[in-house]
């Protein structure tokens, strides 16, 4: 993953006031009231509810924070007529379509992304509580760092470091970082017994479940909106480390360079051999706009791209969606170029399939992992590639990515 929907950190306003960059009709007349909200979606039944439940900050004139432990995102497309509300989320094709009864929100989040996919929502004001109360005693704080199994004992086992930090109130934050990426800004509670996170971003709904056993493991349940679920195991492990992001995806023998072809918004086609990349350093961002991870690394790619382009860097990112039409990238691009500042050019690659997507770089060994980005000397010849991208979320270990890759970036520039 990386699950990085990311730099994220975002900023998450609903404004109702007129603005130039939304659609909204309100007239101020409906004002959500203000202070701290509970959200939850419902990815269970009507008959046996499960909640993912999130919170959220409304300010004065609808203005609306969502909040993941240091998470802000920050959504400007919002329609309010009476009392139904429309908002529509940033970056991400998924939108909210509500009602506003007795003072609290009720209706469904759409994912457009899947086809016929929407969640139960519902909102109630003045509860600050992501998963209600803590009333077992939470003296006991969990370890840091853990070693993490998802799916064990199974063929698709995988490996995952869990980084946690809790406290002696029962708050709990923290994510997971997996070979490809991390699971992003992940908030809940720990009572000594039963640890709880959860996040909403747009994209991502997730909840995870752990009890904490008498030899001090973690034992629990991972559930991905209505459509995935598996177990997972943790133990505290300070030492265990996963294989490294730029040994994951690597040229085939016999070739030394890329070369793609893949049209712009326009049709119009865009490849290596084009003149814009001659003597330039090159990031190639394989990407997709329905992916937090890939937006975290986006937010990274365009701060990188503010400053050294003006030195000679050039990014290029290719765009695989989870519907195979091109007006679906149409959009996504639109709304990357709106809410995320991208300046270089984005190419559309077709569908999100990992096999298909594979056969569109015949001189990689795979595509395991979005995002996956290749770093090309003024040559044009590979120098690194990475797979997956770790986010903000992940604290010091994005830092240090920051770090490395810019003076990396700076190295392949002076060379």
């Amino acid at each position: 993953m990386r699950i990085a929907l990311l730099s994220i950190p975002l900023l998450l306003l609903l404004i109702s006031a007129c603005d130039e960059s939304t659609t909204s009709h309100s007239t101020m007349n409906t004002q959500l009231s203000e202070g701290i909200w509970r959200g939850v979606l419902n990815i269970g039944t009507d008959e046996e509810v499960l909640e993912v439940p999130f919170n959220f900050e409304v300010a004065a004139n609808n203005q609306i924070t969502i909040l993941n432990g240091e998470e802000r995102i920050e959504v400007k497309d919002v329609n309010i007529d009476s009392n139904h509300l429309t908002i529509q989320m940033p970056v991400f094709g998924s939108d909210f379509k509500l009602d506003l009864q007795d003072g609290s929100l009720q209706g469904n989040w759409h994912n457009y992304n899947k086809d016929n996919y929407q969640l139960p929502f519902q909102a109630s004001p003045n509860s600050s509580n992501r998963f209600g109360p803590v009333t077992k005693n939470h003296s006991k704080t969990l370890a840091k760092r853990w070693k993490v199994v998802f799916s064990p004992d199974t063929d698709n086992a995988y490996p995952a470091i869990g980084l946690f930090e809790t406290n002696n109130e029962g708050t709990a934050t923290g994510t997971f970082l997996t070979e490809t990426g991390d699971y992003r800004y992940l908030e809940g509670v720990f009572d000594g017994q039963e640890l709880k996170l959860s996040c909403f971003d747009g994209s991502h709904v997730f909840l995870f479940k752990a009890q904490l056993d008498a030899a001090g493991a973690l034992n629990g349940t991972f559930w991905s909106g209505k459509h995935w679920k598996e177990p997972w195991t943790a133990v505290p492990n300070d030492s265990f480390e996963l294989r490294a992001m730029d040994a994951l995806t690597y040229l085939k023998e016999g070739y030394e360079q890329i070369d793609f072809s893949f049209p712009d918004k326009d049709s119009q086609y865009l490849s290596m051999e084009d003149t814009r990349f001659d003597g330039k350093v090159t990031i190639v961002q394989i990407t997709g706009s329905w992916c937090p991870n890939c937006m975290d690394e986006t937010n990274f790619l365009v701060d990188l791209y503010d400053q050294y382009h003006s030195r000679g860097l050039e990014i290029v990112a290719i765009d695989y969606e989870l519907k195979d039409k091109f007006e679906i990238f149409v959009e996504s691009q639109a709304r990357l170029n709106k809410h995320l500042g991208v300046q270089y050019p984005i190419l559309y690659g077709g569908i999100a399939n990992k096999t298909k997507a594979s056969e569109t770089w015949p001189m990689l060994n795979q595509i395991i992992s979005y995002p996956t980005t290749l770093f090309l000397d003024k040559n044009k010849k590979i120098r690194q590639i990475h797979t997956g991208f770790s986010g903000p979320g992940t604290g010091v270990i994005y830092e240090r990515y920051v770090q490395k890759t810019t003076s990396f970036i700076e190295q392949l520039l002076a060379e």
